[in-house]
């Protein structure tokens, strides 16, 4: 009897911890990146990211030409427009990119000379 009463508690606790994450995922803010100009060169998008109230669990969603990629990177490489060792990147034309670190998210053009030109933004993430 009293495993049976254990497993019920850590299922009812499984429950809890699902739920928490549908009512959050359910709460998710889905922002593309450029409006409808989507990924492209001459977008202000430091701008359209201080425009933004970025949550966690919310999602990026990248809309761009084979000419692009995006890459999340650590804040030197942001500074510094260095493509060589990202966090991830992804040049399909379509990506989509959950926020799940509070703090700034770095991210930036990595196809060479783009973010140079522009092509970066910070997405500060709160809880």
């Amino acid at each position: 009897m009293a495993r049976s009463g254990a497993g019920t508690i850590i299922s009812g606790v499984v429950v809890v911890i699902w739920w928490c994450m549908v009512v959050q995922r359910l709460e998710a803010t889905v922002f593309t990146v450029g409006e409808s100009s989507g990924w492209v060169v001459g977008v202000d998008y430091d701008a359209w990211a201080k425009s933004k109230n970025f949550k966690l669990g919310d999602l990026l969603v990248f809309d761009y030409s084979s000419a692009y990629s995006i890459d999340e990177v650590f804040e030197n490489d942001y500074n510094s427009c260095n493509v060589d060792h990202p966090i991830s990147s992804d040049n399909s034309g379509s990506t989509v990119i959950s926020l799940l670190n509070a703090g700034p998210n770095y991210f930036i053009c990595g196809t060479p000379g783009y973010c140079a030109q522009g092509m970066k933004f910070i997405a500060n993430v709160t809880t």
